[in-house]
């Protein structure tokens, strides 16, 4: 499983890093939005992207696709089949079928959303809001978007360690090491914080994992990831 070339830097353990900005606005398929593609596989099993819904209209289709969708900033978008609908909800990731044809509608204004795609019976993709410190196991993709916070990457048993500041984006290849994931403190980023702390803890980023079928998610990540139950 592999990515396509883009201009990363390389850090250590194995990862790249990328501030948000340089990722190039492209439009959707079909010309109604605009979206930044934050990795994908060379051989179209799978994307991720970061995209900007500003008005009322259709989705593009990807046959064969299931998308997983995570509203990361505005109010959420509802998603109209006819028969079918799905709500798109404010830190809820939901999956729907990539190859229906969707109208969607703002609630009240225009959202950003992160989405993965994953080809049906050959990949699965997973998005989570991280929280607290979480462990991802190797032999899949990953990638960590850090939102109004930042974070401390690093190899599970070694020394390396990155900082990722607000906005970026860090990516490792399924042949990378095992990570673990933690919010940083003041001193991991020699920045001084002023906000006041508060009784429900904020997202610090979200991840996404993207793996073969064959592989057995619920095998290889059910320690993985942080309990769904607390911040649900």
């Amino acid at each position: 499983m592999g990515s396509a070339p883009s201009p990363e830097v390389k850090a250590a353990a194995g990862l790249a890093i990328r501030p948000l900005t340089s990722f190039a606005l492209q439009p959707w398929r079909n010309g109604g939005g605009t979206m930044r593609m934050l990795a994908e596989d060379v051989d179209g099993g799978w994307r991720i992207s970061l995209a900007d819904v500003e008005r009322d209209g259709p989705y593009s289709r990807f046959a064969g696709m299931t998308r997983v969708s995570l509203v990361m900033q505005g109010a959420g978008v509802t998603l109209d089949e006819g028969t079918t609908r799905v709500e798109l909800q404010p830190g809820r990731p939901s999956e729907y079928d990539g190859g229906t044809t969707w109208q969607d509608t703002l609630r009240d204004g225009p959202v950003i959303k992160l989405n993965a795609m994953a080809a049906r019976g050959r990949y699965h993709a997973h998005i989570t809001l991280l929280y607290e410190t979480t462990y991802v196991q190797a032999g899949c993709f990953v990638l960590v978007v850090t939102l109004c916070g930042s974070c401390i990457v690093s190899a599970t048993g070694s020394g390396d360690a990155i900082v990722l500041d607000a906005a970026h984006v860090a990516t490792r290849l399924a042949d990378g090491p095992a990570l673990e994931i933690a919010p940083s403190r003041d001193e991991d980023t020699g920045k001084v914080s002023n906000e006041a702390p508060t009784h429900a803890p904020a997202p610090y980023g979200a991840l996404v994992i993207i793996e073969p079928v064959s592989r057995g998610w619920h095998a290889a990540h059910a320690d993985s990831l942080p309990s769904k139950g607390k911040h649900a």
